[in-house]
């Protein structure tokens, strides 16, 4: 007798993301590239990691005084501790007025997971999110699931070929009243003080709640407070908000997936009951967080002499990411590649638009062996010495026979 499967109705669900990834895997052409990974790279083609951590990691590893038990549900204290002080500075008003919490997560998405279950119980009023980032984003999916209406926006403007603010303030004119609204890392915006005034003022009037992304401090800018100014300026006037802290890209720790939802809020006994919430939430969610990332962390962070060489790796990390982008627009105007390619050096961080089109793309891809993103958004720390001239040649190549 055949016995008949529980799960025979269910169907193998749409990849989201990954395809790319496995055309290019079953590529067999010898010098085929793939320019979209999530993680910096270094100059050898492999995943970029700070000496720094990797040494602290050695050293926590021979410690005979560890006891591998588990950690409190809200995270290593002083771990969050530390990622406040990161995010906000060390001598912060609002850490001194214990206004603004956290809660260790788990992976890159944990904190909009526990956030938005928060939210979802707690602020029924809040039915509409509004992602505004200069990427797709994942999250949306999560906000989703969850039963809220989800709008994204892309603040890229393709034909201006930069992050344009006026794509910005344009949603938040829209924007209904009662929503929650997601700022990606959009450090690329660079507003004026009157704009920063409107969008603030229309936070206010609309009583939108924001909901941030800080998804690699320090390797946009190589400068941990310019990556996090959006930031400062809202709690400074006082603003209650999550905020989503990544700290796995920024360590070059992407496998332990370590994370922060930081809570602002107006007072020290308004914070204390939100953590004490979110801790139901964490019971249900994962219980414990793994320990091994926030121990690397806090090492460093709490360590002035690691702490220093560690700003100084992703210093170090930026200014290359800068030099490929030079590089690059330097051999396409040698080329005589028709356009400007300003833009390539105008945005920051390791991940940034070429500015091609579909047509172009697929050129890259099927011609060239070269695959990216139908938007051309590539991560630049994939390009080096070794590869620059191929993908350079093909990127006018592409350019050429297109506007021919």
């Amino acid at each position: 007798m055949t016995s008949l499967s529980v799960f025979r109705d269910i169907p193998l669900a749409q990849k989201l993301e990954g395809s790319l990834l496995k055309i290019y895997k079953q590529d067999e052409y010898s010098s085929k590239m793939f320019l979209a990974y999530r993680v910096c790279m270094n100059d050898e083609g492999h995943p970029w990691i700070s000496f720094v951590v990797h040494k602290t990691r050695l050293q926590i590893a021979q410690d005979p005084s560890l006891n591998y038990e588990y950690l409190p549900q809200m995270g290593m204290k002083s771990f969050v501790q530390a990622a406040l002080e990161l995010l906000f500075g060390k001598h912060s008003q609002a850490i001194a007025e214990k206004r603004v919490g956290g809660v260790h997560t788990v992976g890159d998405s944990g904190a909009f997971q526990l956030g938005a279950q928060f939210l979802r119980a707690w602020r029924k009023n809040l039915k509409t999110v509004c992602i505004v980032s200069c990427q797709k984003e994942q999250y949306g999916l999560i906000f989703q699931d969850m039963g809220f209406t989800v709008y994204e926006y892309l603040i890229w403007n393709p034909k201006k070929l930069c992050s344009d603010p006026s794509i910005f303030f344009d949603v938040m004119e829209h924007i209904p009243p009662d929503s929650i609204l997601v700022i990606g890392n959009i450090v690329d915006c660079r507003f004026t003080q009157n704009q920063w005034t409107k969008l603030t003022s229309i936070i206010k009037k609309k009583q939108i709640f924001p909901f941030f992304d800080v998804p690699c401090q320090g390797l946009s800018t190589g400068n941990l407070e310019e990556d996090t100014r959006l930031l400062q300026y809202f709690v400074s006037l006082g603003f209650e908000f999550f905020c989503s802290q990544s700290l796995s890209k920024n360590f070059g720790i992407y496998d332990e997936g370590v994370g922060i939802l930081v809570v602002a809020a107006l007072s020290n006994q308004n914070l204390l009951c939100v953590l004490s919430q979110l801790m139901s939430y964490v019971q249900a969610l994962w219980g414990n967080p793994p320990a091994t990332g926030s121990r690397i962390i806090t090492s460093i962070l709490c360590n002035p002499a690691l702490f220093v060489e560690w700003k100084q790796s992703l210093k170090g990390v930026v200014e290359n990411i800068m030099l490929i982008k030079e590089k690059v627009k330097e051999k396409l105007r040698l080329l005589g590649t028709p356009g400007s390619w300003n833009h390539i050096t105008e945005q920051s961080g390791s991940h940034g638009y070429l500015g091609l089109n579909y047509q172009q793309v697929e050129f890259l891809t099927k011609k060239k062996h070269i695959y990216i993103p139908k938007n051309s958004r590539i991560n630049f720390t994939c390009i080096n010495a070794r590869n620059i001239d191929y993908i350079t040649q093909s990127i006018h190549e592409a350019v050429m026979l297109t506007e021919g």
